[in-house]
């Protein structure tokens, strides 16, 4: 393997001189080479076809360059059709890049991870540049062939592998670098069941490499991108996989990419994979030489953001308060996609609120009236509604259950991009799924694949998330059949409706409680959150009859206070607080609050629920946990152990 390294990186030296040159002078230089270095090129396989190379490849080159700029020169806003698409470089922002840890497995929702980095403690930490991603830093100097980087949805991953590679296709980076070759792995999934040589799969992406008559790439200095690793369908079974190396010899896709992360095919190559958290594991560790991490904005970027977009003085000021007082919003506005549709919410709020009615202040009530405006411009654009018209007209909320629908199947399967085969599974044609994504361009997008068909997806997990809770909530009340069991819960004339939403509700508390990786966290607070009246008058017009919903409230604050109080881990605990946020019963935690303020909290007996709470408030302060005094809080040896995980997040405990 290091003897094939040597001769690559040998070759590549040559290759560096000929490309460039211009043919007379490609071809004076390689005479020259031949007869310096005959042995060299001898040993490389060179000695026929390096003097075709240089002008070759490098017209090759050329086209591959001129092929990606045409593609990602631009975005698109909303749906994607002529005259809406903006340059990349005009709106791109540096995205704080930074190395993190080993790509461990996740087990926690992405919102956590964004609610734990929002408490972390301020390290030092170097931030890495988009085109300097394969770089070392300062004080390292081991080569780094092999990077992994992660983020939450939304947080821009994909648009930083587009810069990068516009970047190089542009000349204005990168150059040492012979050919960037991006995959997406939404559309490397649709090769599934077919087989490649590598050469056969470059040659199917890109055609440049094919006219170009480029077989063998060892010579040349390659940077693969592959995209995506949390939408792929492939099995990459690292484990089991037989070792390929012959570039020219084919084989499943699903083989070509494990020898090629593993270095078997083409060991000379950079790989870049990007990824959503809870995919990290899919790659060895040992395959993998950089962990970077994309984190999401800071709180002065946020309100930044909201400046920018509310430029009166006075009303930005209101927005910005109304957000700090909701920790939970506060925090997801880390997520560069949720300030977003909080802006999108808040501007149509204060221009069509209803006086006395109350600012969005939890995750469901912010959904709830996103789709609702959502609903209403669709309607006002494509079927001539007029403003006074209802929010939810027959064709909104057919449109609304057959996305629901789909999100919902989607979530349990763990997918975020849909094809046509998924479309079908929920009675959806492609057709259809056009015309939603025209009618809800902020919900649910068509996207033009780089190279493949069009793919669908959500324009983002939580809105997925909402729709799936809310499809499941429709359902019950529409059928009386709960959706997370699969079986009729009860017949209306015999049982009560209240006392079937609260079975309802328990049933998908118990069943995020379950799930290890903390897919339904989310969808479980959503759910929750429309058992509330505040929003369910947000989505009058969509929803049924839906019972008393106070009654239900009270009963599912307590079913989540005995849960809290079990055996569960911190992470289980901390949601199960925010879904009580959701239904907006913080009793538990300002007992406690009121036990910190008067300085009694030490000498209090504490229930183990009410121990769970302390550490949420202090898990959840704004404050820096640079000094965690213990004594302050109890002196006990119980003590101790339920605030560990205080201690674990503080620099300094006493």
């Amino acid at each position: 393997m290091e003897e094939q390294r040597s001769r690559a990186d040998q070759a590549r030296c040559l290759i560096d001189m000929v490309i460039g040159k211009g043919e007379r002078a490609s071809q004076m230089m390689i005479d020259g080479i031949k007869e310096r270095d005959k042995h060299l090129c001898i040993n490389l396989g060179l000695i026929s076809s390096l003097a075709g190379v240089g002008s070759a490849a490098e017209e090759c080159r050329r086209k591959i360059k001129s092929h990606l700029k045409d593609k990602l020169w631009c975005v698109f806003e909303g749906i994607a059709k002529a005259g809406h698409s903006t340059p990349l470089n005009e709106i791109y922002t540096e995205l704080y890049i930074t190395e993190s840890g080993s790509g461990e497995v996740n087990k926690e929702h992405e919102v956590r991870l964004i609610e734990t980095a929002s408490r972390k403690p301020v390290k030092e930490e170097t931030s890495i540049k988009c085109g300097d991603i394969f770089k070392p830093l300062p004080e390292k100097c081991k080569p780094i062939r092999k990077i992994m980087t992660t983020g939450v949805a939304g947080i821009g991953k994909t648009i930083l592998t587009h810069k990068f590679t516009l970047d190089w296709a542009e000349g204005n980076a990168n150059q040492d670098i012979h050919f960037t070759f991006l995959f997406p792995f939404r559309e490397l999934n649709l090769l599934q069941g077919t087989e490649f040589s590598l050469v056969e799969l470059l040659h199917h992406f890109f055609i440049q490499t094919k006219e170009a008559g480029i077989y063998r790439y060892d010579p040349f200095q390659v940077v693969f991108i592959l995209d995506g690793l949390d939408e792929c369908r492939l099995p990459l079974n690292f484990q089991n996989n037989q070792i390929w190396t012959d570039v020219t010899k084919s084989t499943s896709v699903d083989v070509l990419l494990t020898n090629l992360i593993r270095g078997n095919l083409l060991p000379s190559a950079c790989i870049w994979i990007t990824t959503r958290p809870a995919a990290a594991n899919r790659i060895p560790a040992e395959c993998v030489d950089r962990v970077t991490e994309v984190r999401g904005f800071t709180d002065s970027q946020k309100e930044e953001y909201f400046r920018k977009r509310f430029r009166e003085e006075t009303l930005a000021n209101t927005i910005i308060a109304h957000i700090k007082k909701s920790r939970s919003l506060h925090i997801m506005c880390h997520i560069p996609v949720f300030c977003w549709i909080t802006v999108k919410v808040l501007n149509d709020f204060f221009k069509s609120s209803q006086l006395g009615e109350e600012m969005p202040k939890t995750m469901t009530q912010m959904y709830s009236h996103f789709l609702r405006f959502q609903s209403m411009q669709g309607g006002r654009k494509y079927h001539g509604r007029a403003e006074t018209d209802q929010h939810w007209s027959p064709e909104s909320r057919k449109i609304i259950v057959s996305l629901g629908k789909l999100a919902f199947k989607q979530l349990e399967n763990g997918n975020l991009i849909f094809y046509e085969e998924d479309l079908a599974k929920c009675d959806i044609k492609i057709k259809e799924a056009s015309e939603y994504s025209g009618v809800f361009t902020q919900i649910f997008k068509e996207e033009c694949g780089l190279y493949q068909d069009n793919v669908f997806c959500f324009v983002h997990l939580s809105i997925q998330e909402f729709l799936a809770a809310l499809y499941v909530f429709m359902s019950f009340i529409d059928t009386g059949i709960n959706l997370l069991s699969g079986q009729p819960q009860f017949h209306w004339s015999i049982f009560p409706r209240n006392k079937g939403n609260v079975k309802l509700y328990q049933s998908a508390v118990n069943k995020a409680l379950k799930s290890e990786d903390g897919r339904l966290d989310l969808f479980l607070r959503f759910l929750l959150g429309l058992s509330l009246e505040t929003n369910q008058i947000v989505l009058r017009g969509l929803l049924g009859q839906t019972g008393n919903s106070s009654e239900t409230s009270k009963k599912l604050g307590s079913y989540i206070k005995k849960k809290i109080g079990g055996d569960l881990s911190t992470e289980k605990k901390i949601n199960l607080f925010h879904c009580l946020n959701e239904l907006n019963d913080r009793s538990l935690v300002e007992e406690i609050q009121q036990y910190v303020k008067s300085g009694r909290l030490s000498k209090e007996y504490l229930s183990p629920a009410q121990w769970s709470a302390l550490v949420f408030i202090l898990l959840s302060s704004e404050e820096e946990l640079d000094v965690f005094d213990l004594n302050k809080y109890s002196a006990s040896e119980e003590g101790l152990l339920r605030l560990l995980p205080v201690v674990k997040a503080s620099k300094t405990s006493l």
